[in-house]
Parts: structure tokens; sequence; C-alpha cells
């Protein structure tokens, strides 16, 4: 790890001194806790989450315009270390991750604002170098403490959403306060992955050894592919892979196909809606070329019983849902968290699997909304309410790609990757 942080950070020195971007550098401790029921309770430690990070900041200067729009926030490359409360099981993670510096409230001694990151995390501890061979891929093998329950893969996504507070305090000297929610998960496309959900805190000192010769830009307005257009409408189809269930180890293809309008009324905001069209093969293999007989199941599906379907039916592969998709606008990105729920649903009246059983093997009556029950049964169901995590890159006037992640709360479904055009 030592050697790692000391290339990235003579790489982040040249770019420095090739760009001549003035850097501001930041050390914190972190404390937190994990969000109960996002695993079993058993797994958590007695003691906190705790860490540490170090960030080296890009000051804005002119050349990324559209920083200037965000307060003249500035792009932050960090690398955090978490125990995370549990050495045997759950272990450590390291995570480098990217985010936005953005100040709301800038006084001479006090700066409020928000700080959102995204990149990779990597752990330790997973279910598969944490459970006995003997028991690998058994019923009783998920328990506590058997082994890790919660992650399947060494390599995960790593979501940094806080706010953060910075007290000047000498010239180049800051002390930096924050707090936010964390995430680290595959989006299943090893299993298990309940994921890890995180509230942390930190306390930290930010230097900024050029603050004296430094001087913000002017505020300008942004020049991009999207200046100028207050509508547009998005056409995109995105695919990828996940699994189901960690005694299947089988991954089958999911995919998305979604028209959206948008409106912008500012420069670095849009805001819209759109129909989106989901395909999980999941609903279809579940009962066909994956599934595992078990004498304790009618009929055989997998030995996940959470979706009651007596035949094999492509019809129950595709929900149809509509969605509110605010997107903030950086350059040529945008970043957004669209919500939204099914309106078209096959499944939804066959979860949990015991519920259906206990009604004689019929569906169950629901409307378009219900009570949304994590664990009904024992069994994580979807629920009638998504939400997606969606990154775009305009690559030209009528192109981009994009990057999404699926999911239901704090569950997530799956990512893809796809491209669209505008229309």
């Amino acid at each position: 790890m030592r050697r790692f942080l000391a290339i990235v950070s003579l790489v982040a020195c040249i770019c420095s001194m090739q760009a001549n971007v003035p850097l501001r550098y930041r050390l914190s401790g972190t404390a937190g806790t994990m969000m109960k029921g996002s695993i079993i309770d058993d797994w958590i430690g007695n003691r906190p989450i705790l860490g540490g990070e170090i960030a080296v900041e890009f000051m804005p200067t002119g050349r990324l315009e559209g920083l200037q729009w965000y307060n003249n926030a500035s792009v932050g490359l960090a690398f955090n270390y978490l125990n995370l409360t549990n050495d045997e099981v759950l272990g450590h993670a390291f995570a480098p991750y990217v985010y936005l510096n953005i100040p709301l409230v800038r006084l001479p001694h006090f700066i409020f604002g928000l700080r959102p990151g995204v990149g990779v995390s990597f752990v330790n501890k997973t279910y598969q170098n944490t459970v006995p061979a003997d028991l690998l891929w058994q019923s009783s093998s998920i328990q506590y403490p058997i082994a890790n329950g919660a992650i399947g893969s060494v390599t995960n996504a790593y979501f940094a959403e806080a706010i953060y507070m910075e007290f000047p305090i000498e010239k180049g000297w800051s002390i930096t306060a924050s707090y936010g929610w964390y995430h680290i998960s595959n989006g299943s496309t090893k299993q298990p992955n309940s994921g890890y959900n995180m509230f942390n805190g930190a306390i930290g000192v930010t230097y900024f050894p050029t603050e004296d010769s430094y001087q913000a830009p002017e505020k300008k307005v942004p020049k991009g592919l999207y200046e100028g257009k207050r509508w547009d409408v998005e056409m995109s189809f995105s695919g990828g892979f996940r699994q189901t269930y960690y005694r299947d180890q089988q991954t089958v293809g999911v995919g998305s196909f979604s028209v959206a309008a948008h409106y912008r009324p500012w420069s670095i905001f849009k805001i819209g809606g759109g129909v989106d069209i989901f395909y999980d093969g999941y609903y279809r293999s579940i009962c066909d070329e994956f599934a595992v007989p078990d004498s304790r199941l009618q009929p055989p599906i997998t030995y996940f019983s959470k979706t009651y379907l007596a035949s094999s039916n492509i019809a129950n592969c595709f929900r149809i849902g509509v969605s509110l998709q605010p997107e903030f606008v950086l350059g040529n990105f945008s970043a957004g968290l669209h919500v939204g729920f099914y309106v078209v649903d096959p499944v939804k009246n066959l979860e949990p699997y015991a519920a259906v059983q206990e009604n004689g093997g019929k569906p169950l009556e629901r409307g378009i909304f219900y009570r949304y029950d994590m664990l009904q049964a024992g069994v994580v169901q979807d629920g009638w309410l998504y939400t997606r995590l969606m990154l775009k890159y305009r690559c030209t006037d009528s192109f981009f790609v994009q990057l999404g992640m699926k999911s239901h709360l704090m569950k997530a479904e799956f990512f893809d990757l796809g491209v669209g055009v505008c229309l």
C-alpha cells in the first residue's frame, strides 16, 4: 500500500507540474457505523468503523469552466482505508476514488459544502476466503460466524456522498470535518452481495501551500456540447450481467432501454422524466437450465426461493417503469439519481415465494403501490420503487456513453453499461 500511495502521489505531482495546477492536501481520520439491516447484525463487530484518508485536490484554474458554475469546485483524488469492525469476517477495505469539493457557503472563516465521489474499493475478506472449504456453497455456510455473507468479490464499486465543513485557521491551513453515506458493493455481479452501507464522519486538516499566490478564476459561461440547449430528448440502450444467489453460481444477462426528455433551467442542472424498460434473465432461467433440483421446493426453481414461478416465461423478464430524472451537468459530463416506479411488473405478485405458496400457488393481489417490505417472509423482495445512479459523457452533439447502477432502496440489482443518442 505504501508503494502504491507513493506512486500515485508522484504521478499527481508530475501532472500538477506539467499542467501548472495548484494542489491542496487533506489528511483525516475516520470513524463510523455500519448500517444495521443492510447486513446481518451479528457480523458487525463491537467497535466502530475506523480508518483514515489522504487526498489531493486540484484547484480550479479556469481550464474546466464547468467547475466555476459550481462555485469554483475543486476535483479531488482520495485514498480511503477502513477497518470494518470485524477483522476475521468483514476485514479491511481500501478505496481510491475521485470527488468534487463543492462549496455552498464560503465565508472568511467558514466553508460549508458537498463532497460527492465515486471510485473502486478493494476488500480482503469475502465469502470465498472466509468459509471453510468443506462448507463452501452449502446452505449453512453463509451464517455467522462461519463466513462473510455480505461481499462476494475483492473488487467493488465505492460511493462516497458527504457534507463537509472547513475552518481556515491561518494561511494555507484549515481544519475540516465531514459526515456522510458510504457504500461498497459489486452490483450483484458476484454473489453474495448485500454490500456495506456506512455512515462515517471524519476530522482532519487541509494544507494549501500556494494559497497566498492563488487567485480563483472569474466565473464564465461554460462552453460544451450542452451549451445553449434548454430541451433534449434521449434514447439509450445498456446491458450487463448479475448473479442472484451465491449457491447457484450462475450469471444471467440484464439490460435496459430508456427514452427520456429533460429541461435545463440552469447551466449546471437539468430535470426531466422518462420511460424505462428493464430485462432480467433471472426470471426466465430460474425454472430453466439453471434450475437446481431441491425436494423442498415445488416446482423446482433455485436454491433461492424468492419468486414463485411455475414455468419459464420470457414475459416475466420484462418490467416497465416511469422515472423522475434530475441530473447535474459538468461540461460534457452529467450525473444523476433517477427515481421511478413500475407500471408493469409481472413478478410483483409472485414474491415472496413463501407468501404465494401459502396462497395455494395463486398470485397475490397488489396494485402499483404497495408496502415495501425489504424482508418479508425472510426473503428480500424488490418492491415497486427503483432508483438508478447514472453517469453520462457526451462524446458528440448527438451521442453519449453511460454507466448505471439500478437498485431497490439500499439493495443493488445490477450495473449496466450502454450508449445513447440525443434526438
